[in-house]
């Protein structure tokens, strides 16, 4: 592991590992930002999970509603996932004075 770490930095200076106790670490501390999406994770999100839906993947929310053979049905049905919080995902936020946080996008929630 310690090789696989030191040969990624090889490839960018600025890699850097994340492992599962610094996020439940950081997510301890007080955060600064306010637990809603900006328009440009929201984006980053709606796109990510609606490619996973297109290549096959079990949708998370109920498909009451949806219909299936809609061209932009992936779309939709990851929409309602980011809606009623289901998705499994972490959004790491970099702040401008170095410190990053760690949102469940259970946590994050859409306000516009």
């Amino acid at each position: 592991m310690e090789q696989l770490r030191e040969s990624s930095k090889l490839l960018h200076p600025e890699v850097l590992s994340v492992t599962r106790q610094s996020i439940e670490d950081s997510q301890k501390e007080k955060r600064i930002t306010l637990p809603y999406y900006s328009k440009y994770e929201y984006t980053v999100l709606l796109g990510t999970r609606a490619q996973q839906l297109a290549e096959g993947a079990k949708p998370l929310a109920s498909l009451d509603g949806l219909i299936a053979s809609s061209p932009d049905f992936p779309v939709n049905l990851a929409k309602k996932e980011i809606l009623e919080q289901k998705l499994p995902f972490i959004i790491h936020r970099r702040l401008p004075n170095g410190v990053s946080e760690y949102w469940s996008a259970m946590e994050l929630s859409v306000i516009w």
